[in-house]
């Protein structure tokens, strides 16, 4: 099968996009409420930007939706929370097709997002008893109720070609750094096995990435020595200015003390010529 090229990464870890606006009201977007997450059209694309991995750039927002829900003990309206997920998504996965992956890692990708989509809201006290328990994701996108399985089939396939898979491969690393178990969740003692896997795909993708350099710059190299020091500079007019205020305070305590004297000789003056 051919396959496209994904796109060349830029240098450096990370894109430094210029931020989007703050959002005014941030009681409204904390961790132990929902309610008005979605006051700020530009809420969820704020979280985007740094990654150069479209996959997991697309899909920060998701993530910190994830985040702050497995922290609700109840949410009332799942309905138009689900409605407003399943349209994310659909719109994530056309502009995952504008970047020209194949077909085999649009399919992984959006499969492994609903995955983890799912399992977060059913492990909620009201996920499992919600509308979402009847109509998940994995169902809607997929035609699947569950997909612990297949999350890893599909992961340990693409570990034979990383290389190719490298992306969709990062993304589904960060579904389990962020609390994916899948199968290993629905068996006992199965937390070494998870880890270990979790380990080896770590690796794998560091192979590929390479390794982050111990330290980002050398702080010596950024002191300026006393000779590029940029001195302060002041106007050519300052010592004339200088002079000039100088010659005035002198003038006027000149002043000062030539009047006190005249008053003295005038009143010496006044006393002689009335005797």
């Amino acid at each position: 099968m051919s396959t496209i090229e994904t796109p060349k990464e830029p240098k450096g870890d990370f894109l430094h996009n210029t931020p989007a606006p703050t959002v005014p009201n941030k009681r409204a977007i904390g961790f132990e409420t929902i309610d008005g997450l979605d006051r700020d059209a530009d809420l969820g694309f704020q979280l985007r930007g740094s990654s150069y991995n479209p996959l997991v750039n697309g899909a920060l927002p998701l993530f910190g939706l994830v985040i702050r829900l497995r922290r609700l003990d109840r949410y009332e309206d799942v309905g138009t929370l689900y409605a407003n997920v399943r349209d994310q998504i659909t719109a994530l996965d056309e502009e995952v097709r504008t970047h020209g992956y194949d077909g085999a890692t649009q399919l992984a990708f959006r499969y492994a997002l609903c995955a983890f989509i799912d399992e977060a809201v059913m492990a909620t006290p009201w996920g499992s008893h919600s509308m979402w328990a009847a109509r998940s994701l994995l169902s809607a996108f997929h035609n699947e109720t569950w997909g612990g399985e297949k999350f890893f089939t599909v992961l340990s396939r693409m570990l034979m070609d990383p290389r190719k898979y490298r992306d969709v491969l990062e993304f589904k690393y960060l579904c389990l750094c962020l609390g994916f178990k899948g199968k290993y969740g629905m068996q006992h003692n199965q937390s070494d096995a998870l880890q270990t896997l979790i380990r080896k795909l770590h690796d794998v993708l560091r192979g590929l990435r390479g390794d982050t350099p111990e330290h980002l710059t050398d702080a010596s190299k950024n002191i300026a020595t006393r000779r590029y020091r940029i001195g302060q500079h002041w106007p050519w007019w300052t010592p004339w200015v200088a002079a000039l205020v100088v010659l005035t305070v002198v003038y006027a305590l000149y002043a000062l003390s030539l009047h006190g004297t005249t008053d003295e000789v005038l009143r010496s003056l006044d006393a002689m010529l009335k005797r």
